[in-house]
């Protein structure tokens, strides 16, 4: 009997084991049929539709997001240099004036009459002058004779030298009283846009006064001063080097782009206390009149002599496990690939690419939410630019079609209150 049963239980272990081999069998022939399985599945999914951009180097700003202030290029502050009433405002407030232009007549009867005055005193001069010049003549021939003694020709030497210096003076007080009548004509020192005016008519100023009869701005071009960091100051490079192959660009407080490029005209030496900046003075044309005194702007500092790097939009790079960054990339046969990359110091909105990408490379920007490595994809070209301008007409017109609105809702309230009054 044990003997039967011994003999029941090693067929039952037999027909177990050759279950056992055949699943395995059947598992692994499964296992090696997967990969093949997936790649015919993905080859029969539709191409899924990618925006990408092509890779090209580029060159960034050696600083970028500076904060600056516009400085006018010349200020003058326009005070008198004589006392008396005004009597007329030559110019139009806010208005360009060159200069040499006229801005003030300051009352001039009084200068006028110190000018008469000091004329007479000079001819007076003049008159007592010759008259010492023709005693000494005559009194000349008389001393070499021993008629007229020696004590009384010096004498006349005396008179004439005195006369002489009478004369200068009375001369210089003539041209002063002409500087004193030219300064009530007041004149615009530097060509540039005229504030408003601190004085009217009938106003009575006075020589050397505090308070400033109008001050002129010269904006075109104007100086901008950034605030850089002590510790890029070697970034600029020499004041030879930033005159030759760096320029700046400027970025108004809206974020548009200023049409004008900029050059450094100064750095100081100096490292502000309080924020541990440096000042570095730059020059932009200003032909618009866009950049006014006071404005705070950023800027960018291009170096023309630094290599080009590859950026890419930061939103094409994710982040996966042990914080290492990759990129979805389009290979020959328009399939996807996810590539490792290792990004370097940002620029605006986008990554210095330092290793995993090069020039030529398609990259995707759109669509990488659903992508599989390997998986068919059909690329479109994305024109970065195309869309910002589209954007930027679109927030214009935005604009415009609300200033028509409330143009509109004026004119309607115009037309009722008329209506009503009638």
């Amino acid at each position: 009997m044990i003997k039967k049963v011994s003999i029941a239980l090693m067929f039952a272990a037999l027909a177990t084991f050759g279950c056992s081999d055949k699943d395995t069998a059947s598992s692994q022939s499964q296992q090696s049929a997967s990969p093949q399985q997936d790649d015919n599945a993905k080859q029969k999914q539709p191409a899924t539709p990618v925006g990408y951009v092509e890779l090209k180097p580029q060159q960034i700003p050696t600083l970028a997001k500076i904060p600056g202030r516009v400085v006018p290029f010349q200020v003058a502050q326009v005070r008198p240099q004589i006392s008396g009433i005004i009597q007329s405002r030559l110019f139009t407030e806010g208005a360009l004036v060159k200069e040499g232009d006229q801005l003030y007549q300051i009352e001039p009867n009084r200068y006028q009459a110190e000018v008469d005055s000091a004329q007479a005193d000079l001819n007076n001069a003049q008159a007592r002058e010759n008259n010492a010049q023709s005693v000494v003549e005559r009194y000349d021939s008389l001393a070499e004779s021993n008629v007229l003694s020696q004590q009384v020709f010096e004498d006349a030497q005396t008179e004439l030298m005195q006369a002489k210096a009478a004369l200068m003076q009375s001369e210089a007080q003539l041209k002063r009283a002409k500087i004193n009548l030219a300064y009530t004509k007041v004149y615009a020192p530097i060509t540039g846009y005229i504030g408003p005016s601190s004085v009217t008519k009938g106003a009575l100023v006075s020589q050397q006064q505090e308070q400033i009869l109008v001050t002129i701005r010269q904006l075109d071009p104007v100086y901008i001063d950034f605030s850089v960091s002590a510790s890029d100051r070697q970034l600029i490079g020499s004041q030879s080097d930033t005159s030759q192959s760096q320029s700046v660009s400027l970025f108004l407080n809206s974020g548009e782009r200023y049409p004008q490029v900029g050059k450094i005209k100064a750095t100081d030496f100096a490292v502000d206390n309080q924020t541990g900046t440096i000042q570095v003075r730059t020059v932009f044309a200003n032909p618009d009149t866009a950049l006014l005194p006071g404005l705070f702007v950023r800027g960018a500092i291009n170096d023309s002599a630094a290599a080009p790097v590859i950026i890419v939009p930061q939103k094409s790079v994710k982040i996966g496990v042990n914080d290492k960054k990759h990129v979805w990339v389009i290979d020959a046969d328009n399939k996807a690939r996810e590539r490792e990359v290792i990004t370097g110091t940002a620029f605006e909105n986008k990554w210095v690419i330092e290793e995993g990408l090069k020039q030529g490379e398609r990259l995707i920007i759109e669509g990488t939410m659903t992508l599989a490595d390997g998986q068919r994809v059909k690329p479109q070209k994305v024109n970065q630019e195309g869309d910002r301008e589209a954007n930027q007409k679109a927030k214009q017109q935005a604009k415009q079609e609300v200033e028509q609105k409330a143009n509109k809702s004026s004119d309607d309230q115009s037309t009722q209150m008329t209506a009503k009054a009638q």
